[in-house]
Parts: C-alpha cells; sequence; structure tokens
C-alpha cells in the first residue's frame, strides 16, 4: 500500500478521537485538546499502535480510549484494504496553537518511509495558504523521509 494512503487512514482515525464523539470504539465523548492545554508541556501525544499515551498524563478515560483504539486498529485497517502491520509507527501529538486544534501526525510504513504531517481545525485538515497567485492551497505539509 501507497504511504501516502497509511498516512490517509492514521489520519482518519485520529481525527475520530480528535473529534471528541468517536464512533470507531463505541461512543467515546471527550476533549483531548483540553487535556493537551491542562499538561505541563502543552501537548499529548499518543502511540495508537501501541495504544498508549506517551507524552504526558492523559486522564484516565483518555487512556482507555487509547488502550481501546489500539484493540479496534486492526479492524480499521481491513476495512479500509491494509493490515496493522503496514504500519512501523504511528503517532499523533495534539495540542492548541491559540485558539486553533493542531495536530501533528507521524507515520512510519512498514519499509522504514516516514512522514509528518500537520493538520489544524474542526475537522483536522491540512493548513490552508496563499500561493503566489492569490489561490488558496492545501499546505504542503507532509515532509517524507526514506529509509
Amino acid at each position: 500500500m501507497k504511504h501516502s494512503q497509511l498516512v490517509a487512514i492514521a489520519h482518519n482515525l485520529a481525527d475520530s478521537l480528535a473529534s471528541g464523539c468517536s464512533l470507531v470504539i463505541g461512543i467515546y465523548e471527550g476533549d483531548v485538546f483540553a487535556e493537551a492545554t491542562n499538561t505541563i508541556s502543552g501537548v499529548i501525544e499518543i502511540d495508537f499502535l501501541a495504544g498508549a499515551i506517551i507524552s504526558s498524563n492523559g486522564s484516565f478515560k483518555l487512556q482507555s480510549a487509547t488502550h481501546l483504539f489500539a484493540d479496534a486498529f486492526p479492524e480499521f485497517c481491513r476495512k479500509n484494504g491494509c493490515e496493522v502491520t503496514d504500519f512501523a509507527c504511528f503517532t499523533a501529538s495534539f495540542f492548541l496553537k491559540a485558539t486553533e486544534r493542531y495536530m501533528v501526525l507521524n507515520v512510519v510504513d512498514r519499509f522504514g518511509k516516514a512522514s509528518v504531517t500537520e493538520f489544524m481545525g474542526n475537522p483536522l485538515r491540512r493548513p490552508k495558504i496563499l500561493d503566489d497567485r492569490g489561490r488558496v492551497r492545501s499546505q504542503n505539509a507532509t515532509v517524507y523521509m526514506k529509509p
């Protein structure tokens, strides 16, 4: 599977958590961004493969949700035409910048190709910028790193 497709699948799962009402794991009502503002660093980083919060402490509810996401991820992958083994790493960092919601998605595929992609807003989308002709375009926010 193409790396960009894995990024899209990872984005969809992480956005489900970020939406505050995830149907992937049943009905989960929570606000990962509010929890991020209550941490010392202002960021919550989640490893979706391990089902763990890795940068700081989240609430018991968020910790439980991360475990449920890890459990639901294999089926989510199958429904989207891939396998969990296609991912070597899948983490997302959630934080607020001013009043805007941000997520930085880190995906490494099984071949070692890595990418870091920034998303913002509600729902989470790539940031928009004006090009040299004044047109609104999605910012090329994906950085690929070869193995």
